[in-house]
């Protein structure tokens, strides 16, 4: 049986529980001079680390400027990223960058922007991989870009990126192996992906193309929508949660479940039962940087109280300093 405590080995990089900080906007942080990341960023970070956690996956990061090296690409605001992969890597946890592609209609995409787009992940992987991360996870979940060209309900092109399923997933197989070329043997490639696209069903083929195409690891959330699937009753998790226990029986490769949880009780149960190899603690482990260390030691934890019943309505979006969890100095 796994243990919330067992390390996992990926790509030669150790993580050394099964407890994941999963990328989470902080809208109400600030960068220093001008750039996207900095001081608070570097602290916020680094406390999670510190607090236990196995694997930090970095909030979402627009890959646009990649490829020039400008804006959070530049050598400058590179910087406090550098920072961020030292000091987590100083209390032994693993750390990744999560790389968006925005939010655009990719049926309005002409070839040359998608492929300008697939330079721009290919350089960012790069660029990550400079700056001491362990690896990468591409957003392909949440409605975003790139979770436009997965849904054959929403994607409607008539070229090599639309219809059938290899197709749709055409964006990242032309890339994976200049990809690996670049990074090396030793950097993992995530994705995040739905685990609705556009049911379960779908969810698994995706899935299974993403491991054959050479993904590493697999972060299963939500596709277009959140999914409305009924689930056994004595599942004591999300819907969320369920699908990407549901993809873990149909692929080999490693599964990270996500959405509302927030005891230990919730995470013990996934691994426990290997339903999934991890599960991320997104609000959770926002209202208490030491949500990691507290759950392993047995030791109570300061909750959070889902605000609102949903992340639309955290407070922590708001303003990180109401988040009623806990006290932000």
């Amino acid at each position: 049986m796994s243990k919330l405590s067992d390390e996992f080995i990926i790509r030669g990089k150790k993580i050394k529980n099964r407890i994941v900080m999963p990328p989470m906007f902080c809208f109400t942080f600030t960068g220093d001079n001008g750039g996207m990341y900095g001081e608070q960023y570097v602290e916020h970070y680094t406390k999670r680390a510190k607090g236990g956690t196995g694997l930090i996956i970095i909030q979402a990061t627009s890959v646009v400027g990649a490829t020039k090296q400008i804006g959070v690409w530049s050598d400058e605001q590179m910087k406090p990223l550098e920072k961020i992969a030292q000091n987590c890597h100083r209390y032994g946890s693993a750390i990744m960058m999560q790389l968006s592609c925005g939010d655009i209609d990719i049926n309005e995409l002409t070839i040359e922007e998608i492929h300008t787009m697939q330079e721009d992940c290919i350089a960012a992987a790069t660029r990550a991989k400079q700056a001491g991360f362990d690896g990468i996870e591409y957003h392909f979940a949440h409605g975003y870009t790139l979770c436009r060209f997965l849904d054959s309900t929403f994607n409607k092109r008539t070229d090599n990126y639309g219809g059938t399923l290899k197709n749709r997933i055409r964006f990242l197989t032309e890339i994976m192996p200049q990809v690996r070329q670049v990074v090396g043997e030793e950097f993992i490639v995530c994705v995040r992906m739905g685990g609705n696209i556009p049911d379960v069903t779908g969810a698994i083929d995706v899935a299974k193309a993403f491991e054959e195409a050479g993904v590493d690891l697999l972060h299963v959330s939500f596709g277009m929508n959140e999914p409305a699937n009924i689930i056994p009753a004595d599942f004591q998790c999300s819907t969320i949660a369920f699908n990407g226990s549901e993809i873990k029986k149909h692929v080999k490769i490693p599964v990270i479940a996500v959405s509302e949880i927030f005891t230990g009780e919730q995470a013990k149960f996934l691994i426990e039962n290997e339903y999934v190899d991890f599960a991320a603690i997104g609000r959770g482990i926002y209202a208490d940087e030491n949500w990691a260390n507290k759950v392993l030691a047995d030791e109570p934890i300061q909750q959070c109280r889902n605000c609102g019943g949903s992340s639309r309505k955290c407070l922590w979006f708001v303003d990180h300093t109401k988040c009623p969890a806990k006290k932000i100095g």
